[in-house]
């Protein structure tokens, strides 16, 4: 299981790389830049959770704890934008976009940056990090309404869009969004053995390649 786990980790990296090959043709520069960045957040997660596999003691590598949910803004921001690239409504910018995400990241990048956690022994191998007090419910609280909202609005734009790409693209994206949101319900419950996490979010990465490059060939 050891062994498993760490080529699915690697495996993630790669699906998480093509995800961010597909960002390339993204306008302007600065939401380019700013996609890029979130993937290498995606991939720096899965870099921390070799790191706390391999260490003997999760001080050693405790430096690394802030990346442990660098997904929660690696894939919750290029997937906002997606539904923008697939959709280009006139009426709404990238910037505006970003104004409406804002508060998700921000609580997000509170978690990551000074959000209390708590190590202890993984099942498979190495450490596992949890978050503990208030900021275990603010983490639950931030995602579940971005997921609602989020699988509410995909599902409202497939209703309407009549070009069966960009539907496609969007029910992919609803897929990765709701495998996201069964993830964190397993971890919930203490089902740690199979790492879905890592089958969830590698379903979310490829749903946002797709959605990406949907967008590009119907722009």
């Amino acid at each position: 299981m050891a062994y498993l786990y760490l080529f699915l980790l690697g495996l993630a990296s790669g699906v998480a790389l093509l995800a961010m090959s597909a960002y390339r043709r993204v306008t302007p520069s600065w939401l380019r830049w700013l996609l890029m960045g979130s993937g290498l957040l995606v991939i720096g997660r899965y870099v921390a959770l070799a790191l706390f596999a391999g260490a003997e003691s999760p001080h050693q590598v405790w430096v690394f704890r802030h990346l442990w949910f660098g997904s929660s803004i690696g894939l919750a921001l290029p997937s906002v934008f997606a539904v923008d690239q697939l959709v280009r409504h006139p009426a709404m910018t990238p910037k505006k976009l970003l104004a409406w995400v804002a508060p998700f990241l921000v609580a997000d990048g509170a978690i990551m940056t000074v959000g209390h956690f708590r190590a202890g022994p993984d099942p498979i191998i190495g450490w596992t990090l949890h978050l503990s007090g208030p900021w275990r419910m603010v983490a639950a609280g931030t995602e579940s309404v971005f997921a609602i909202g989020f699988i509410g609005t995909c599902i409202l734009l497939m209703r309407k869009l009549p070009v069966r790409p960009i539907r496609v693209a969007l029910a992919g994206l609803v897929l990765g969004s709701l495998s996201l949101a069964l993830d964190g319900l397993l971890v919930a419950l203490g089902r740690w053995y199979f790492r879905p996490f890592l089958f969830s979010e590698m379903i979310m990465c490829l749903a946002l390649w797709h959605a990406y490059e949907t967008a590009a060939e119907t722009r």
